[in-house]
């Protein structure tokens, strides 16, 4: 197995637990807390998405011309189901949210220092 395929199985694996982690803490917790009512608690549909959609990033991201538009769809369909969660008032604003910073923080954890190399402050 190549290096780099081996790194992004790490990666995902990675970012899988850090996201259950995150869930439990915020979706899992409160619903104990407060009840399996609530609407506030994290959006497990839009962290385990995110987490679909990082896994096909790695597919897309081989070749170039299909980066953007899969990011454009990526943020098309989780707009689409931010916004399904909280019609079908599953989840608030808040949720969404909690969701998806779930995700994006299991998402740059694993990959800290790459993401600190490309981002300039």
């Amino acid at each position: 197995m190549k290096f780099h395929t081996k790194q992004q199985i790490i990666w995902i694996l990675w970012t899988a637990v850090i996201t259950l982690i995150g869930l439990i803490l915020f979706k899992y917790t409160p619903m104990y807390f407060y009840g399996e009512d609530i609407l506030f608690d994290a959006s497990s549909h839009m962290a385990w998405s995110s987490w679909g959609l990082y896994v096909l990033w790695f597919f897309f991201d081989n070749n170039k011309k299909f980066r953007i538009p899969y990011i454009i769809f990526a943020s098309m369909a989780l707009t689409i189901m931010g916004v399904q969660r909280i019609i079908a008032q599953q989840h608030n604003e808040i949720g969404v949210m909690l969701g998806l910073a779930v995700a994006g923080i299991a998402i740059i954890i694993p990959r800290w220092k790459e993401f600190f190399k490309e981002v300039k402050f």
